[in-house]
């Protein structure tokens, strides 16, 4: 008997690497995905928006890196003593005008400096519902401001294939892997997410059969049809489990992944498992042995592979 729908996924013709960079923007599960490769060592740079869920806001963002286009004053809003950008996350917000503007300039020169050796950006599309604020229009994230102050509309189908239009053909070069968020938005209600992930995936088959740098990664699926059980859900019943997390990682990594870079990863996690390996006796022989090993096992795996960095993991395990 078979308990669960498995979903086939069949190997990429599109190949990650950890020397090559990698752009992701979106949803939080864009942020689990980032923080994977960057834990494997990847050249990932995540969010230069920090986290936003609907395509207009991520087309912006995508825009403002591509064109290297710099926020001004202009832009920000004081909202209950705080400077923010109706374009960001609240974590780029401050009470000082000027530390905002130049923490979200200077992610998003880096974000533009990452485009340009980039080969693969990842699009996570998290919910098609949108928040419009007078004289600004869609925003990223409402900042806490009442809902009543806000327009909310479903987007349609056209709005969001004629967004990613020309900023599509602008990096037309670069292999672009979308995926539907398996977070549920359930507080626009459960018919309402339905409408709002539909309306995604519809958008994202269109990208897809348009153009050739566009893919599909079924992570939405993955949770939502193979696991299919809460337990995969954490106590909010919207975010999925680390576990989760990390079976969808799994099938990430066999679609992307070569068996050397698997392999690579590998390696990897085992001295990052040992960087976080504690002693009874820090000081003992054997102890001192476990660390010079070690170390030397990160010089050698930094002189086979350069773009692999060890730095942190040193002083971490002689802590």
């Amino acid at each position: 008997m078979q308990f669960t729908t498995p979903i086939a996924i069949p190997k990429s013709n599109v190949r990650l690497f950890h020397q090559q960079p990698i752009l992701l923007i979106g949803s939080c599960f864009t942020q689990s995905i980032g923080e994977k490769l960057l834990y494997n060592k990847f050249s990932a740079t995540i969010n230069p928006s920090g986290i936003i869920y609907n395509p207009i806001s991520i087309v912006n963002t995508l825009n403002r890196v591509v064109n290297n286009q710099p926020y001004n004053e202009k832009e920000l809003r004081q909202i209950n003593d705080k400077w923010i950008s109706f374009n960001h996350h609240g974590s780029f917000s401050s009470f000082d005008k000027h530390e905002c503007l130049e923490q979200i300039n200077n992610t998003l020169k880096d974000a533009h400096l990452q485009l340009k050796g980039c080969e693969t950006i990842f699009i996570s599309l998290g919910s098609a519902w949108v928040y419009e604020y007078p004289a600004i229009g869609i925003v990223a994230n409402c900042h806490k401001i009442p809902n009543n102050e806000f327009k909310k509309r479903l987007l349609s189908v056209k709005e969001i294939l004629i967004a990613f239009e020309n900023v599509i053909n602008q990096l037309e070069n670069i292999n672009i892997i979308f995926t539907v968020s398996p977070v549920r938005h359930i507080k626009d209600g459960v018919h309402e997410n339905n409408l709002s992930k539909s309306t995604l995936h519809l958008a994202i088959n269109n990208l897809v059969k348009q153009h050739d740098n566009c893919h599909y990664f079924p992570a939405y699926e993955i949770i939502i049809d193979e696991l299919r059980d809460y337990r995969f859900y954490k106590e909010d019943m919207v975010h999925p489990t680390y576990i989760a997390v990390d079976y969808v990682w799994e099938k990430f990594t066999e679609c992307y992944f070569d068996t050397e870079t698997q392999n690579l990863n590998t390696e990897i996690q085992k001295i990052k498992t040992a960087t976080t390996h504690r002693s009874f006796n820090y000081e003992s022989d054997e102890h001192q042995k476990f660390i010079a090993n070690q170390i030397q096992l990160m010089v050698e795996m930094s002189n086979k592979y350069s773009f692999l960095d060890f730095e942190a993991e040193k002083r971490k395990i002689q802590s």
